[in-house]
């Protein structure tokens, strides 16, 4: 089992996040997660097994954890895999981002290109409202705690990334992370966030056997029609 270490978390950090309606506790659970998922991938698996695997264990425990604990649901948003508050106003999902990531005085960006869909919750943020975008149950089975928005409420929600950069020091695995909401999205890139809450780095200890994370992130571009 890999040691973990958590950095301090400061009364400000944990007040900002109560008011979200989460906790440091449960965003480390996501990350912890992921980096278990990649772990598992080996070398003979196809290139981006790593990277997909911890993907897909952020988004199942960012769910989980805020479901179990704080009465959240499931929420496909122009396809974006997120989970929202039981008022429908605030929604996370998840993001890989650059090494600037966790820094309060620098300005991170996701480390690969998204599509469209991050562009809409963008401009709702900012208070543009969303392009009129059909958001359905989670597909095939998203059963009593998946939701659908209507366009008021897609409009009015502010949906947030944990953003997460994984950085190799020595024998252990450091993941710099911050909560943060998009603001500004061109060309595949966020070029402006809104509130940012930087949060104590994660440290694990051991080196997962190599397996490259692939090209880009898992992220699915959307033609709305």
């Amino acid at each position: 089992m890999p040691l973990v270490k958590p950095s301090p978390e400061s009364d400000d950090v944990r007040a900002q996040l109560g008011g979200m309606g989460t906790r440091l506790e449960y965003l480390h659970d996501v990350l912890r997660a992921g980096e278990a998922a990649r772990r598992t991938a080996v070398p003979n698996d196809p290139i981006g097994t790593a990277g997909r695997r911890a993907y897909e264990a952020h988004v199942r425990t960012i769910r989980e954890v805020h479901i179990e604990h704080e009465g959240w649901a499931r929420l496909v948003h122009g396809r974006l895999e997120l989970v929202c508050n039981a008022d429908r106003t605030i929604a996370m999902g998840v993001m890989v981002g650059d090494v600037a990531t966790g820094q309060a005085s620098l300005f991170p960006k996701n480390a690969r290109r998204r599509g469209p869909a991050t562009g809409m919750v963008a401009r709702a943020n900012a208070g543009e409202g969303a392009p009129s975008v059909q958001t359905s149950l989670f597909a095939a089975g998203a059963g009593p705690m998946g939701v659908a928005l209507s366009e008021e409420e897609a409009c009015a929600l502010r949906t947030w990334f944990l953003l997460s950069h994984r950085v190799k020091v020595g024998d252990t695995v450091r993941i710099d992370c911050e909560l943060s909401q998009p603001r500004k999205f061109e060309n595949g890139f966020v070029r402006e966030w809104g509130p940012r809450i930087p949060l104590p780095a994660l440290t694990m200890d051991g080196i997962e056997l190599l397996n490259d994370d692939g090209p880009r992130e898992i992220d699915i571009d959307v033609d709305f029609r």
